[in-house]
């Protein structure tokens, strides 16, 4: 009895409903409006894809502006890396080649300044 049922069950599940086909009719002047429309359409879908092409070539000509962008900023960074290091070493430079104390001028020529009235003295004394 249970087989039956599921026969009775999968017939009415896999069961079509034979009909027959629907015509319509329309008049000369929907069949030309059709027409129209589709002849509108089939534009519009062709200036479509002249849009949608000429878009990828932008993405395209878009995407190498861009590696070439992200190029120059690496670049950039690295110039910006290398001109700080330039600066640190010209900065030891400076520490290295600033005079000492004893190289300075002004006590050379404080010391020449003395010693001369020094010895202009000393000459004055031994003339009188």
């Amino acid at each position: 009895m249970r087989h039956i049922i599921y026969i009775l069950f999968v017939g009415l599940l896999f069961a079509q409903d034979v009909q027959e086909p629907k015509t319509y009719s329309f008049t000369e002047e929907q069949v030309l409006g059709f027409t129209n429309a589709i002849q509108e359409l089939e534009l519009k879908d062709s200036l479509n894809v002249s849009l949608v092409f000429d878009y990828e070539a932008m993405v395209k000509r878009l995407e190498a502006t861009a590696a070439i962008d992200s190029m120059l900023i690496a670049n950039k960074t690295f110039q910006i890396s290398l001109l700080k290091d330039t600066n640190k070493l010209l900065e030891q430079k400076v520490k290295l080649v600033r005079p000492k104390w004893y190289e300075n001028k002004w006590i050379y020529f404080t010391f020449g300044v003395v010693a001369t009235a020094g010895s202009v003295k000393l000459a004055g004394q031994i003339v009188k």
